[in-house]
């Protein structure tokens, strides 16, 4: 049922539900350890790993929402692929990218580009989803179902 009638934003789902799972789920367990007075992290990486978790949890959830929503939207595929691309693409470098770099113990050389990549493709998409969205009309930004299109529905 999630992927009824989802055919851009599929991918965003799918990626959304990973990046949680990851930062979610597995980047919290030692932070929750840590927090009920465990000893996984030092102060300082704990500070570093809670930071990433709160970003990839937030980019995860961007990316699956997005992607139930794209597919809805009165916009040609074509806008609706490079949004759904380059909101991926953020997702992947600020997510992904950010806790590998984390993990390499490069994130104070590296973590400016990565920044850098991830605002590109938010920037790229945002842009592409406002004028796609200022150029349809105000009863159109969402298709209607089936039943609303038809006449005889009433």
């Amino acid at each position: 049922r999630i992927f009824a009638d989802v055919q851009v934003g599929r991918k965003n789902i799918i990626f959304g539900i990973a990046l949680f799972l990851i930062a979610g789920v597995m980047v919290g367990i030692p932070l929750t350890i840590d927090f009920f007075g465990g000893s996984v992290l030092a102060s300082d990486q704990y500070q570093t790993w809670k930071v990433v978790h709160g970003y990839g949890v937030f980019l995860a959830f961007i990316n699956y929402f997005l992607g139930l929503t794209i597919d809805r939207l009165d916009m040609p595929k074509q806008h609706k692929e490079i949004v759904s691309w380059s909101f991926l693409m953020a997702g992947l470098i600020g997510g992904v990218g950010r806790m590998i770099l984390v993990l390499m113990s490069s994130l104070n050389a590296l973590g400016l580009y990565a920044s850098l990549g991830e605002t590109v493709c938010f920037i790229l998409g945002t842009v592409v989803f406002v004028s796609g969205q200022m150029r349809a009309r105000p009863s159109d930004l969402l298709e209607r179902p089936a039943q609303a299109r038809d006449p005889r529905a009433g």
